[in-house]
């Protein structure tokens, strides 16, 4: 990892730690499927960190993103893993589904995520 990247995932983690609000997020493992009651278990661990939330800008409104949809933007330092879409959101006891994930980076290292969420 580069001094860049490094130091801009570092200020990314900073400043959205101090101007974001506690998020809860719920990363979500599949497990196998059960034939008998036709369902797949999953594993859910759930990670409090901090991130700025807001609505979506009304350029953005397409056949994906909807008028109700947010934007969740989280340092990358701040999660063990890159975001998924099968992975969940909980602000304010408001359980989001993630449908879309834009990545942030520098030399090749993710730096910020900004999550597109929908209640």
């Amino acid at each position: 990892m580069s001094r860049i990247s490094k130091g801009l995932r570092n200020v990314s983690s900073k400043v959205l730690g101090k101007f974001g609000g506690d998020v809860t997020f719920k990363q979500i493992t599949h497990g196998s499927y059960d034939t008998t009651t036709g369902s797949v278990s999953e594993s859910i661990t759930t990670t409090t960190i901090k991130g700025i939330l807001q609505n979506v800008n009304q350029r953005e409104i397409n056949d994906l993103i909807k008028e109700n949809d947010k934007i969740l933007i989280i340092a990358a330092a701040d999660l063990a893993q890159t975001p998924t879409t099968s992975d969940r959101v909980l602000v304010a006891s408001v359980e989001y589904q993630i449908i879309r994930i834009n990545i942030d980076e520098n030399d090749n290292q993710n730096i910020k995520y900004e999550i597109y969420l929908r209640a």
